[in-house]
């Protein structure tokens, strides 16, 4: 893993070779690791932090103001407040893979917090009362139509990369279905994570299109091995270390499962979790300390399909994925990661 950043202000400032130079090197870390960290990529230090403070600020509310902010579990688009264990990553995961056999109970000890664009009307966001968190709500959907906007660039890159017409992907992706989730692993003994039932997150692949995540300095953030998975190995992970202190924000952007059906499976999507920090790997007990994390799910419009597109078919490589429209896949998924 070459684990050094791509600074994205070559391809949004550069000259039409560094701009190409970019889109290129996107496309070979994408294709080798799923994921890759960018840099100058137009979301603020400031803004990163102050969306860590408003994080921090969430969690700590009440419980009682959080719980009228549930969202009911199921496979609707998710809007609101989860509590710790709602949503199982492992039978995602692994119904997304054809296993059957998936009964066995597997938790994820995080909680979180979901929002739509300001626009939806379909699926209104729900709110903190402003009394309780003043000034949260209008951050958020300010700090939402940044990442939009950030991601819809990283999306042209790719583009470009690939060799397709301008907005195959973009104009797919109007931001009327992407999603801002605020994540929150609380505090935990190591010993409860050491039995085997627990873990911050288990190994799962996102849905949308691409996810774009900021990390605090905590740790855990792994990706799969893909070198290692390929030589034939156990199914091994990597850590993602948060970049130094002082350093510009690093956002992590990672494949998603729609881009895989999109790209008829050429761009895989990155299978990750949340474990131990590397520095705790060793530890039999304590506690390993609380962690924040915020991703942006950039999502096919509800009414796209998430089919192959015709750029990545031909007689030798048919479709690997049928038709299905963006918010029917995304119904069909998440029904899986609620099941009881």
């Amino acid at each position: 893993m070459s684990g050094q950043p791509l600074d994205l202000s070559a391809y949004t400032c550069g000259s039409v070779a560094q701009q190409e130079a970019f889109a290129q090197a996107l496309l070979r870390e994408l294709t080798q690791f799923g994921f890759v960290k960018l840099v100058h990529h137009g979301l603020s230090d400031e803004d990163v932090g102050a969306l860590f403070d408003w994080t921090r600020k969430f969690f700590a509310l009440p419980s009682l103001e959080k719980v009228r902010l549930a969202h009911p579990a199921g496979p609707e688009p998710q809007r609101g407040w989860s509590c710790v264990g709602a949503e199982r990553t492992s039978k995602l995961y692994r119904a997304g893979l054809g296993e059957t056999n998936i009964d066995e109970e597997l938790f994820d000890a995080r909680e979180h917090f979901d929002l739509g664009s300001p626009d939806d009307k379909a699926w209104p966001n729900r709110w903190p009362d402003e009394r309780c968190l003043p000034g949260f709500q209008e951050f958020l959907e300010r700090y939402y139509r940044n990442c939009a906007a950030v991601s819809s660039v990283v999306l042209a890159a790719l583009e470009q990369a690939l060799g397709l017409p301008a907005g195959a992907f973009g104009e797919r992706c109007t931001h009327t279905a992407s999603e801002l989730r605020l994540n929150h692993y609380p505090a935990i003994e190591i010993e409860e994570l050491r039995r085997g039932v627990v873990n911050r997150i288990w190994p799962h692949t996102d849905l949308g299109v691409i996810t774009c995540l900021f990390q605090d300095g905590t740790g855990g953030l792994e990706m799969e091995d893909r070198a290692s998975t390929a030589a034939g190995h156990k199914e091994a992970f990597l850590p993602v270390a948060q970049g130094p202190e002082g350093a510009p924000a690093e956002m992590i952007v990672s494949i998603s499962e729609t881009l895989q059906r999109w790209t008829n499976g050429r761009l895989p999507a990155a299978v990750h979790r949340v474990e131990l920090a590397p520095h705790l790997k060793t530890l039999q007990q304590g506690l390993v300390p609380q962690r924040f994390s915020n991703a942006f799910f950039v999502k096919a419009d509800r009414e796209v399909s998430v089919a192959p597109l015709p750029q990545f078919l031909a007689p030798e490589t048919p479709a690997l994925y049928e038709e299905m429209s963006a918010l029917e896949y995304h119904r069909f998924r998440v029904a899986q990661a609620y099941r009881g």
